[in-house]
C-alpha cells in the first residue's frame, strides 16, 4: 500500500542518478512524481557544439520522461510556480498542486539581469531555456539567408564568462556555414582589462583572448545599459556607446528562482536554500537539493557549473533512497577545489585548464567529447516507456 509521496522536482545534472536508481525499482511504499518543464533534459555541454552546427539539438537529449514512465513514475511536464515549505506543497504551472512527504529540487537556476536592463526580456535571447537557444539559431539563420542581410552579422554576448566564449565562439562557427562573415562583441563589466574569463587565472584569461582575437571576436570592458531588437546600449568608462546587432544573447550568470525566496525555507541573500553536505536542506530535512538551485552552507562559493551538480547527483540519489528505506543518509559531498575546463571553440578545438596547465588543442576536445559522450550515453542506456519527443521548435 503507498504511504508516502516522493516528488522530484527538475530532472537535470543533480537528478539523474536518483532517477536512474529509480528505474530499477521505486521503494516499497513509495508512489514517485518527476515534475520537468520539457519531456527531455538538454545536456548543457553539448550546447555550444549543437550551436555551432557541429551536432543536432537531439544529441543533447536525454530523454528523462520516457525513462521516469518506464520506471513507473508519474511525470509532470510542467514547470514549479511555487513551494511552500511548512504545507509540503509545490504548485505547477497551469495550476496543479502536489503535496510530498520527500522533496528533491533541481530545478537550475534563471539568467541574472534581465529585469535590471530595459529591454533586456523583450529582446534579449537566453539560453534556458534550451527552446530560447533553438529560437537564437531559427532567427540566425533567417538573417543569414537574406540577400540583404549585413555583410558582417552583428551579434552581442551579454557575459564573458565560460558560457559567453563558447557560445561566442560558437556563433561565429554557425554564421560562417551560412557563408558570412561575423562582427561579434562580447561585453562584461569585469572585462575592462579587455580579456574574458573573469575569475580565471592570468594565463588561461590570455589564452581565451587570443583565441577570439583569432576568431575576430571584439571583448568590451563595459555595463549593458539597454537591449533594443536592432542595438545595445553599454556604459564604458562613464561613456555611452551603441553596438549594432540582430541578436543579443544573454549568458551574464545564474540567479534564483523568485519562488524558492518565497518557499519558507533558509535562503541565503541571493535567494538560494541553505543545503548541508548530505544535501539535505538547513531549514528542512523533508526537501532535499542539489546543482544550481542550492547553496552549501559549508562551502558557499561553489560556482553555480554544471561539473559540481554532476558530481553531486550519486550522493544525492544515495541519500534520498536511504531516507525512502527508513535510514539516515551518510554520503557527504565536499566540492572539489579545482575542476577540468574544457572550452570548445567550435573548430576543432578546445581551451583546457587544469590546476596550472592550461593550453588549447585538438586533443583538448577529444576529451571533452569523451566526457560528454560518456555521460549521455550512460544515462540513454536507461530503458524508456518507447515514446517520442516532439521536434524541436524553431529547426527544421
Amino acid at each position: 500500500m503507498i504511504s508516502r509521496h516522493l516528488v522530484l522536482a527538475g530532472a537535470g545534472h543533480a537528478q539523474l542518478d536518483l532517477l536512474s536508481a529509480l528505474s530499477a525499482g521505486v521503494p516499497s511504499g513509495w508512489k514517485v512524481s518527476v515534475v520537468t518543464p520539457q519531456p527531455a533534459f538538454h545536456y548543457s555541454g553539448m550546447l555550444p557544439a549543437v550551436i555551432a552546427g557541429n551536432v543536432s539539438p537531439a544529441a543533447a537529449d536525454i530523454l528523462v520522461a520516457a525513462i521516469a514512465r518506464a520506471a513507473g513514475v508519474e511525470v509532470h511536464i510542467a514547470p514549479v510556480v511555487a513551494l511552500d515549505a511548512h504545507a509540503r506543497k509545490l504548485t505547477l504551472g497551469g495550476g496543479t498542486t502536489l503535496t510530498y512527504d520527500l522533496l528533491s529540487l533541481d530545478v537550475g537556476s534563471v539568467p541574472a539581469g534581465l529585469d535590471a536592463v530595459p529591454g533586456a526580456r523583450a529582446h534579449a535571447f537566453v539560453m534556458k531555456p534550451f527552446a530560447s537557444a533553438l529560437q537564437l539559431m531559427a532567427h540566425l539563420d533567417a538573417v543569414c539567408s537574406k540577400s540583404d542581410a549585413p555583410p558582417p552579422v552583428p551579434v552581442v554576448v551579454v557575459g564573458a564568462g565560460a558560457a559567453g566564449v563558447e557560445i561566442a565562439l560558437a556563433l561565429n562557427v554557425r554564421i560562417a556555414r551560412a557563408h558570412r562573415t561575423s562582427q561579434i562583441t562580447l561585453v562584461d563589466p569585469e572585462a575592462r582589462d579587455g580579456a574574458p574569463l573573469p575569475g580565471f587565472a592570468p594565463r588561461v584569461r590570455r589564452l581565451a583572448q587570443r583565441v577570439l582575437q583569432r576568431n575576430g571576436i571584439r571583448i568590451l570592458g563595459g555595463a549593458v545599459t539597454s537591449v533594443a531588437a536592432d542595438r545595445v546600449g553599454v556604459s564604458v568608462r562613464r561613456e555611452s556607446v551603441e553596438l549594432p546587432t540582430v541578436a543579443t544573447v544573454w549568458v551574464s550568470g545564474a540567479a534564483s528562482h523568485p519562488w524558492l525566496a518565497e518557499s519558507g525555507l533558509s535562503c541565503d541573500e541571493r535567494g538560494y536554500p541553505y543545503a548541508s553536505a548530505l544535501l539535505s536542506l538547513k531549514s528542512d530535512d523533508s526537501v532535499f537539493g542539489g546543482g544550481d538551485c542550492i547553496t552549501l552552507s559549508s562551502a558557499p562559493t561553489t560556482p553555480k557549473a554544471g561539473v559540481f551538480a554532476v558530481r553531486m547527483a550519486p550522493v544525492l540519489a544515495d541519500n534520498v533512497l536511504r531516507v525512502m528505506r527508513g535510514e539516515q543518509p551518510a554520503a557527504e559531498f565536499i566540492p572539489q577545489r579545482n575542476f577540468l575546463a574544457l572550452l570548445s571553440t567550435g573548430t576543432g578545438s578546445a581551451i583546457l585548464r587544469w590546476n596550472a596547465v592550461t593550453f588549447e588543442s585538438r586533443a583538448a576536445q577529444w576529451l571533452k567529447d569523451r566526457i560528454d559522450s560518456a555521460y549521455l550515453n550512460r544515462h540513454r542506456a536507461l530503458p524508456t516507456s518507447g515514446e517520442s519527443i516532439p521536434p524541436p521548435v524553431g529547426l527544421p
